[in-house]
C-alpha cells in the first residue's frame, strides 16, 4: 500500500528544476533592478526562451530559472511585444479555435 500524498508532495514536480536548467537564462539576484543594456540583454534571452520552437516554455518556468517574479517576466514579455499564449489553447491569448 502506498502512503497517501501530502500537500507538499502533490505540489512538487517529479524533477524540480530539470526543465529550467536547460533554458540557459541568467539568475538575477532578488531585489536587483535591471536597467539599460542589462535589461535589454535579459529581455532578449527571456523572449527567445519563451518562443522556443518545439517546446512550450511557460512564464512560470522562466520565473523559476531566473529568480524573477511572474509579474516581472510578464512585464518583460509585454514590453518586448511577445504574443503570449492563452491558457491551454496552444494559440495566442484570446484566440478562439473553431
Amino acid at each position: 500500500m502506498t502512503p497517501p500524498r501530502t500537500r507538499a508532495t502533490a505540489a512538487t514536480p517529479p524533477n524540480p528544476g530539470q526543465s529550467c536548467a536547460r533554458l540557459d537564462l541568467p539568475v538575477i539576484e532578488t531585489g536587483k533592478k535591471l536597467t539599460g543594456a542589462e535589461r535589454e540583454k535579459f529581455t532578449k534571452k527571456v523572449v527567445a526562451a519563451y518562443r522556443t520552437a518545439g517546446r512550450r516554455v511557460t512564464i512560470r518556468e522562466i520565473c523559476e530559472a531566473t529568480g524573477r517574479s511572474y509579474g516581472a517576466i510578464h512585464s518583460v514579455l509585454s514590453e518586448a511585444g511577445a504574443t503570449r499564449r492563452g491558457p491551454r489553447t496552444g494559440g495566442a491569448a484570446g484566440q478562439v479555435k473553431s
